[in-house]
């Protein structure tokens, strides 16, 4: 099979798209040939069978050039290929969906988030099929939705390293509201106040998100205003590889994404085996018998958060070690990037012979 990829970008060293590369590969190795078209790119090395095409973003082309030269990709393309494969942006299926149509070719979108925009609304009218990761991380009611789990890249995590002392417990998310920061901080400062709790540490990995560019200021101030301060350090953006040997030091993992966001920072902790609190019901397939002390509900205040660190602290090394394994074992079954894309290339069998 010959498949066109549509992408935002392609950076191996970007902490938030980097794993698209990862993607490219192993794609690539299920495909006769793939076809990539990106908004910018830094010219990083591809499997022979790649062609990369891009929009010019990182020459300094404007909106209107790149507009231009996506569509003499597409024009040129797209009777070449098998079927159209956009991630994660809603309008690269607007500028794909009149050239899939006129060559009778299947429209895939992959998206991921709760977020409901008139441009999502537009793109899952056009395109012939929805992937995602989980049953609520697509915000949309259709019967075009694939529920294709996540693509974790398990060989970043050969094996889980033991735990460093003081026991770290270890967030990784952009700094936002959204990601509830300042509630680990409450309840890393309501467990320094117990008597019953040993020393430990809190490490936040994130930078901030461009909408809240106060917020790590914000939580810096919080920090100072507790009674008494939490051992709370917040450790700007990482890049990926830093931020994992952090993780997998670890003794716990925390993830308070609401529902909606099916976080792969959550996946992460699991593959690390971490005991990993998250508050989004989509994981509780994953969290087998420790159900009841890993998943909170979405509206957790710390007095509730506290409590189940408190619980998770008190137990052995050994005793945490025993659980990560065990959620190692369920995610790397239902969300390694193995197991995903050769979802995906079913998929796009699928697709093309039913048309």
């Amino acid at each position: 099979m010959r498949w066109l990829l549509i992408t935002r970008k392609l950076d191996p060293a970007d902490d938030h798209v980097g794993f698209v590369m990862r993607w490219v590969e192993a794609l690539a190795a299920r495909l006769n040939h793939l076809e990539v078209i990106c908004q910018e790119h830094v010219s990083p090395p591809l499997p022979a069978n790649v062609t990369l095409y891009s929009m010019g973003k990182e020459t300094g082309a404007g909106r209107v050039v790149q507009a231009w030269r996506f569509t003499a990709h597409l024009r040129r393309l797209v009777p070449q290929v098998d079927g159209v494969f956009c991630h994660m942006i809603p309008r690269y299926v607007w500028f794909a969906a009149p050239w899939a149509r006129l060559h009778g070719r299947p429209l895939l979108l992959w998206y991921t988030h709760r977020q409901i925009t008139a441009e999502l609304r537009l793109a899952a009218r056009l395109a012939t099929h929805i992937l995602t990761a989980s049953a609520g991380s697509f915000p949309l009611a259709s019967s075009k939705v694939r529920v294709m789990g996540h693509g974790v890249d398990a060989a970043l995590f050969p094996a889980p390293e033991g735990e460093e002392a003081p026991p770290a417990i270890v967030q990784v998310a952009r700094l936002a509201h959204i990601k509830r920061q300042d509630v680990l901080i409450r309840a890393a400062a309501l467990l320094a106040a117990r008597a019953d709790v040993s020393a430990f540490r809190v490490h936040l990995i994130g930078g901030p998100v461009r909408e809240e560019p106060d917020y790590p200021a914000a939580l810096e101030a919080l920090i100072r205003a507790c009674d008494p301060p939490p051992p709370v350090m917040l450790t700007g953006p990482l890049r990926h590889a830093q931020a994992m040997a952090l993780l997998r030091r670890s003794a716990i993992a925390v993830n308070l994404s609401p529902p909606g966001l099916f976080d792969k920072a959550a996946l992460e902790g699991m593959f690390a085996g971490k005991p990993t609190l998250v508050t989004n019901a989509d994981f509780a397939p994953l969290l087998g018998d420790a159900a009841d002390l890993l998943l909170l509900p979405p509206d957790a205040d710390e007095i509730a958060l506290a409590e189940r660190l408190a619980r998770l602290l008190a137990l052995s090394p050994d005793e945490r070690a025993a659980m990560g394994a065990d959620l190692r074992a369920r995610a790397l079954a239902a969300h390694s990037l193995d197991s995903l894309m050769d979802r995906i290339v079913a998929l796009m069998d699928e697709a093309v012979r039913h048309g």
